[in-house]
């Protein structure tokens, strides 16, 4: 029986500012490959274990540009008003599986901005999950943390349940680099990749026993939603009244029935600029456009829309250049991109 693929698309890339921001969020972006992240997560969601219609589930605003990259291919699109984190964007998209496949509402939900590049091993993955979500439990990805990153969450693997696959017994959501390195050190912990597999009626029970204002807001939006085509416009007044929350934080750290599989496919959330140039250096693709000249230099990164970039003796920066707007920083500092991206939208003069 297949799974219903779920596609998150709302998040906006910050810590890649200036390439990635609301309006062209990194998902659209071609960082690695002749493909868009998004083109590439559809790709690996064409596959006999997932049912052929791929679900979306984005902003409001971008659902028409979702729609016309897709228009060839079987696909609903969820559009959100307003963002209330992954949390309620999972209910919305449970509510869809368990009314339009009752009788088989496993659904897998993933990000549409990560890099996967063995999809093989994935889709192996994804199949030795099956059984454990179709016993009840909410199945997350482990991966094995190569570096005492900061920028992820750590799950500590409890007590096995099935071959290869373990209770949670702790989320550890971004430690400092102290800790990181200890989490690393022990060989107890993974790192969470941010894609679930589990059946929809279960995920909304859960839901409804840890954060019932979530499911109450987002079940009332979803009934009230209005209906085009193959979009689902949620009702922005009571999807606007649910908190906002992460699926770790809601569920993941409360449920008895979250567990961890521990795999390696290659994956990376690009979720800064040190993780573009770590996963370009892995894969061996350029770290610099052709005509860069780098003196002197060695580990940098440059991403530029025309003009040409020099460095001279500087190792481990990354110079950034789009529509003007320039970031030069420290590989090591990619985690702070934020809150230059922040300063920018409250002042974007």
């Amino acid at each position: 029986m297949s799974i219903s693929a779920v596609i998150l698309c709302g998040g906006s890339g910050s810590r890649l500012w200036p390439i990635s921001h609301d309006m062209k969020p990194k998902q659209f972006l071609t960082l690695l490959g002749e493909h868009s992240m998004l083109q590439q997560t559809v790709a690996r969601v064409q596959h006999p274990l997932f049912d052929p219609k791929t679900i979306f589930i984005t902003a409001s605003s971008q659902s028409e540009m979702i729609g016309e990259k897709m228009a060839r291919q079987d696909h609903v699109i969820i559009g959100e008003p307003c963002r209330r984190n992954t949390a309620a964007a999972a209910v919305a998209a449970a509510l869809y599986v368990a009314e339009n496949n009752p009788d088989n509402d496993l659904m897998l939900l993933v990000p549409a901005d990560h890099v996967i590049t063995s999809p093989a091993a994935f889709h192996e993955a994804v199949s030795q999950a099956k059984a454990a979500a179709e016993r009840g439990y909410i199945v997350t990805f482990g991966i094995h943390p190569e570096t005492p990153e900061t920028g992820y969450g750590y799950i500590k693997r409890g007590e096995t349940i099935a071959k290869g696959i373990y209770k949670i017994s702790e989320f550890k959501e971004k430690p400092d680099e102290k800790t990181a390195r200890k989490y690393c050190e022990s060989g107890e912990f993974d790192w969470n990749s941010g894609i679930f597999l589990f059946s929809a009626k279960k995920f909304l029970a859960e839901i409804g026993r840890f954060e019932p204002e979530i499911l109450k807001a987002v079940k009332s939006s979803y009934e009230s939603a209005e209906r085009i085509g193959n979009l689902v416009a949620l009702d922005e007044e009571n999807f606007g009244a649910s908190p906002s929350n992460s699926i770790d934080y809601a569920v993941m750290e409360r449920t008895d029935q979250a567990a961890v599989l521990p795999c390696d496919f290659g994956w990376s959330d690009l979720g800064s600029y040190r993780s573009l140039y770590d996963i370009r250096t892995k894969l061996k693709a350029p770290c610099h456009p052709a005509d860069a000249e780098l003196l002197n230099s060695k580990d940098c990164l440059v991403v530029s829309d025309g003009p040409q970039v020099n460095i001279v003796g500087l190792d481990n920066i990354g110079v950034i250049v789009d529509q003007g707007r320039v970031l030069v920083l420290n590989l090591d500092a990619s985690q702070d991109v934020k809150q230059i991206a922040d300063i920018h939208k409250k002042s974007p003069a």
